[in-house]
């Protein structure tokens, strides 16, 4: 016996041992095990046809078979035919789909929202990295995994990539079976994650291992991990206020080679300098007051980045400083001075007189300083000013190397193409223009159709091989297609392709269709959900707009549309539906007043183009043929569809005339159907009368029946009957519109009255209240939220005051102050506005109550727009408001803020444009209130 049949045939090429549930886009993955009864009961709980070849395996997207077998190992078998280039089919094949799954299933343990798992293919045919993105869209984070090996550089470049901003918590970087990556994480940060799994009871089990020092790896589940801001600590990790690192170390280890990959040792007794000297607390710098030189890279740590660099505070001596800025900030240049701006602190002071004595700072923010404003800093010296003196050519080029910024790396195929903008896109090459039209017309006339295509089928029609067209560039075409029609809000051609027709379920998207709809400007929050409810409502839309047997016009009292003509059946198939009509004109055909035969010629004409000129019987085209000639003969006018088997062709003249004969012979038809009153039949009339103006008439002729066009069209509207408004609806719409003309000078009061009346007459609507007038009441409920968070906010702090106002003194907060009263208060206002000027933020009307120690009372609205128009009333008209500092309890701008503008004389700003004029207007008076 060979031993194929003895035993299991190791070299059996065809087994595959994993796949994806879900369709050919699936991220389920599913391991079959070896023995026949497992096997057997996968299949029984699934079924027989759950299984694919995922094109996140490699695979081709086709259904898989189950086989559960005795003599061999059980294994998934594709269908005959089979073109599959899949190279990976062992059991680890899919252990990216279940390290993803298993991390997505962690973190909504976790509690984390809005967690989404994206599979990133680098170079090879299978994923190499997962990217997985979780929390609320303000505090978005991401875990990346990374599958297959990476050279040095492209690491380093992936880890500047994922840099997080400052503020925001750093990427989470973990290493897969095969990445051989740890040991450079291990260098950076003292640790490293890694994955491995193992096959166990029918699945594959994933392990998160710790990689410590000393080339040890302690492994564990992720159950008994836990998520926090730095990252992820698993049992032999601790969260520290410096980050997470490996328990039993005494200090934080600072990383062997800096952030720019450049692999130096750093100077001794200096190596725990940054965070190993921090102890005390955190002392707070003013902003602007401290500045520094000569910055050199020193380390890399937790998203952070020490510079050893020169420092003055203003009027004091200059002094050596170690600085920790955020790694994603532009690095600073050695010849430039700058000033630490956002939360800049001292961490610790010198330890000692030695010199590799340092004082530890921190920020999260600097500017560079030009020289004419550093005089403050007159001991500072930047080293590039001498090097530029007396400089050797050779430390002029080592500044240049410096000073060039790191190279971008390169995206990969699978992240989302740039919105597509026709307008804006230079002249794609001649081969693309010639694809794009062919594309295009296929497409639609498989809209015409009613069917789908597959991509390759698509290609296959144009005579381009399959392997020339990458995923981008298939993106490119597919966008390009249907550009004008997104502009004109048609229906995408592309949700007629399809990936597979054996593999694909009819109710799933192909996965690039996602890709089209964000290369088209949908937005980036398209999800594969979103895509798929686009993707179907687009496929409905076409399939409206070419059905080839529209549904029959509802004729009065109960008439057909077309007197004798056969009703077309629901189901009919094309060729009946023809051979139906020819017998309606075999038998009733010299009876069929002029219009009526048209209309019977013009169906048929649109069936033959659906059909196909070639595979239409012999017999009907003689009798087609043998009905155009009478219409042709006796009418005076040629068929609207221009047949290719006509025979004989017309002058354009001729041709012109016939049509123009068409055309008045329906005009004659609607002002008959008009002095009759009959509204349906002038209707009907008219919509035919369509495609013969618009298509088949001279630009002469159709120049000369346009105003008639125009007077049918009119009329038709003016005897349809007009829908009435229901009162209540109008009332809201009334409220919504004085709402809008006074909007930013609409009191909080009155507004809550004017909603609570518009709640009132929703009541007694009849119908749900539209679309608009529902978002536009959301709109003002929430301003009206803003407003009363605002108020709570500046009485939170005064318990005493608001006992008051509820309890005796109820009128006070809608009582209005005298002119006089209101002065001295804006007096103080503006002290404290510039002070928050100076100090680079922004304040709530709450913080100024609380800044003035209760001697700005509760105020009307009307009253607090009173002072901030004092306050700015003596402001150059070329300097932005110091009243745009009073800023919303969401850092918005404040509800008055538009009022002030019009109450002092400036320009008005459009709505979509204020909140970003108003965050110019604060940035500007941070600058020019930082020296005054």
């Amino acid at each position: 016996m060979t031993p194929a049949i003895l035993g299991f045939d190791e070299e059996d090429t065809r087994k595959v041992q994993t796949a994806v549930r879900g369709g050919p886009d699936g991220d389920i993955p599913v391991f079959l095990p070896y023995e026949k009864q497992a096997a057997s009961r996968l299949r029984e709980n699934h079924g027989s046809n759950a299984f694919s070849c995922g094109v996140l395996l490699g695979g081709c997207g086709k259904l898989l078979t189950l086989r559960a077998c005795d003599d061999k190992k059980s294994h998934f078998a594709h269908r005959p035919p089979v073109r599959c280039n899949r190279i990976a089919r062992g059991e680890n094949s899919a252990d990216h789909l279940y390290i993803g799954e298993a991390l997505s299933r962690w973190l909504r343990g976790q509690g984390q929202p809005n967690v989404d798992v994206q599979y990133v293919k680098q170079t090879n045919a299978r994923s190499d990295a997962i990217e997985i993105r979780f929390g609320s869209k303000k505090k978005r984070r991401l875990i990346h995994v990374q599958m297959a090996r990476r050279s040095f550089k492209e690491w380093q470049a992936d880890g500047e990539r994922f840099a997080a901003s400052a503020g925001k918590p750093p990427t989470v970087r973990m290493y897969g079976p095969d990445s051989r990556l740890a040991p450079f994480e291990l260098e950076v940060t003292g640790h490293a994650l890694r994955f491995r799994c193992e096959t166990a009871n029918g699945t594959r089990v994933v392990h998160i291992g710790t990689h410590l020092p000393g080339h040890q790896v302690e492994w564990t589940t992720l159950d008994q991990c836990r998520l926090v801001h730095a990252g992820i600590v698993t049992p032999w990790l601790r969260e520290t206020p410096h980050g997470v690192h490996p328990k039993g170390a005494s200090t934080p280890k600072s990383p062997a080679h800096s952030a720019t990959g450049e692999r130096k040792s750093a100077p001794a007794g200096t190596a725990s300098a940054p965070t190993g000297a921090v102890v005390g607390p955190a002392l707070p710098l003013m902003p602007g007051k401290v500045a520094f030189t000569g910055a050199t890279p020193s380390s890399e740590e937790n998203g952070r980045r020490f510079y050893d660099a020169d420092a003055q505070a203003i009027g004091s001596a200059l002094f050596r400083a170690r600085i920790s800025l955020p790694a994603s900030a532009v690095a600073p240049e050695p010849h430039h001075v700058y000033a630490l701006t956002e939360r800049a602190t001292v961490l610790s002071g010198p330890q000692d007189t030695g010199p590799a004595s340092w004082w530890i700072l921190q920020a999260e923010g600097f500017i560079r300083i030009p020289a004419k404003k550093a005089v403050e800093w007159e001991l500072l010296k930047p080293p590039g000013a001498m090097a530029t003196q007396g400089g050797s050519p050779a430390a002029e080029a080592s500044a240049a190397s410096q000073r060039k910024p790191a190279p971008t790396p390169e995206p990969t195929v699978d992240e989302p193409p740039a919105a597509f903008d026709a307008a804006s896109a230079g002249p794609a090459a001649s081969p693309d223009d010639r694809l794009i039209a062919e594309l295009g017309h296929i497409l639609l006339k498989t809209a015409c159709e009613g069917t789908t295509i597959t991509w390759h089928e698509l290609l296959e029609q144009t005579g381009t091989r399959p392997q020339d067209v990458s995923p981008v560039r298939q993106v490119h075409l597919l966008a390009a297609v249907d550009a004008p029609r997104a502009k004109a809000r048609k229906p995408l051609l592309s949700s007629l392709i399809t990936l597979s027709r054996q593999a694909q379920p009819n109710d799933v998207p192909p996965p690039f269709f996602r890709q089209v709809l964000l290369a088209l400007g949908w937005p980036h929050w398209t999800d594969a959900v979103r895509a798929a409810d686009i993707w179907r409502g687009h496929r409905q839309r076409l399939r409206r707009a070419h059905r080839a047997l529209p549904t029959q016009r509802a004729a009065p009292e109960g008439r057909s549309e077309f007197a004798g003509l056969p009703e077309a059946r629901a189901g009919e198939r094309p060729q009946a539906r023809l051979l139906a009509l020819l017998r309606h004109l075999d038998e009733e055909g010299d009876d069929l007043s002029f219009l009526d035969l048209y209309r019977v010629l013009d169906e048929a004409d649109r069936l033959v183009s659906r059909i196909g000129e070639p595979f239409l019987p012999y017999a009907a085209k003689e009798r087609l043929h043998h009905w155009r000639t009478v219409f042709r003969r006796h009418r005076g006018a040629p068929p609207i569809h221009r047949q290719e088997n006509q025979e004989g062709a017309e002058s354009t003249e001729a041709s012109d005339t016939a049509a123009r004969e068409v055309f008045d012979r329906m005009a004659a038809e609607f002002r008959a159907a008009r002095e009759a009153g009959d509204l349906a039949r002038a209707k009907q009339v008219r919509s035919d009368m369509g495609p013969v103006y618009a298509l088949r008439l001279s630009p002469q002729d159709r120049e000369a029946v346009t105003g008639l066009m125009r007077d049918f069209k009119q009329w038709v509207r003016d005897q349809e009957p007009k829908p009435s408004v229901d009162p209540s609806l109008r009332a809201v719409r009334t409220i919504l519109h004085g709402l809008g003309t006074r909007r930013g000078i609409v009191a909080t009061p009155e507004l809550a009255s004017a909603l609570a009346e518009a709640d009132r007459l929703c009541h007694r609507l009849f119908t749900p209240l539209p679309e608009a007038e529902r978002k536009a009441l959301g709109r003002w409920r929430g301003n009206l939220r803003s407003r009363l968070r605002t108020e709570e906010s500046g009485a939170a702090d005064f318990p005493a005051d608001s006992k008051v106002v509820s309890a005796d003194d109820a009128d006070r907060t809608t009582a209005r102050l005298p002119m006089d009263a209101l002065r001295p208060l804006a007096d103080r206002v503006r002290a404290v506005l510039q002070d928050v000027a100076r100090a680079g933020t922004t304040v709530t009307w709450g913080d100024l109550r609380r800044r003035l120690g209760g001697e700005l009372p509760y105020l009307h609205p009307d009253d607090q727009g009173e002072i901030l128009v004092m306050v700015d009333g003596d402001t150059p008209t070329d300097e932005p408001l110091l009243s745009a500092l009073v800023a919303g309890a969401d850092l918005s701008p404040h509800g008055l803020y538009r009022h002030i503008r019009h109450s002092l004389g400036r320009e008005r700003v459009p709505d979509a444009s204020l909140e970003m004029h108003w965050r110019m207007d604060v940035f500007r008076l941070h600058q020019l209130w930082r020296h005054r």
